[in-house]
């Protein structure tokens, strides 16, 4: 199960977006989103962040106003983990292979809808992976001792 903890940010200048976005994510369950407006904002956030940002979704024109290439600022930033980035226009999220998903970065032509946000979620949250116990000396397989059997048919409810 993904782990819906991810931190977000959102950045597009327009707010009915940024509320689409946000709508959206919470829907799938992620909740701890910050949403801005502008390039400066965003880049003062990213830079005074304790810890790095798991997923910027963000509009591209929101960077080329301030001459700024925010695919380029996303790669280059440490505090960015992904990037989910869109111009003004539909496309669907495209597969990305298991051993590229360090760091996913997609540019789309259009605000992403809830199925192209869901499948980009689903590449870059990935469940987290429990390790299993070791078994006690005893009981490990090809330990030299063989493993008790207990005969449990004899309970309070058969007898």
């Amino acid at each position: 199960m993904p782990h819906k903890s991810l931190r977000i940010l959102i950045a597009d200048e327009h707010p009915s977006q940024r509320l689409q976005l946000e709508k959206m994510l919470n829907a799938m369950g992620y909740y701890r989103i910050a949403p801005v407006e502008n390039f400066e904002d965003l880049q003062r956030l990213v830079q005074s962040a304790l810890q790095p940002f798991n997923l910027l979704i963000g509009n591209i024109e929101l960077a080329s106003h301030a001459g700024v290439d925010l695919a380029r600022f996303c790669r280059v930033s440490s505090q960015i983990q992904h990037a989910l980035l869109y111009h003004s226009q539909r496309l669907k999220v495209p597969a990305v292979p298991q051993t590229e998903r360090k760091a996913v970065s997609i540019s789309l032509p259009k605000v992403p809808d809830s199925e192209a946000l869901e499948s980009f979620m689903a590449i870059i949250d990935l469940p987290m992976v429990v390790g299993q116990l070791p078994l006690p000396p005893g009981l490990s397989p090809g330990s030299g001792y063989p493993r008790l059997r207990r005969n449990f048919a004899q309970t309070v409810f058969n007898r």
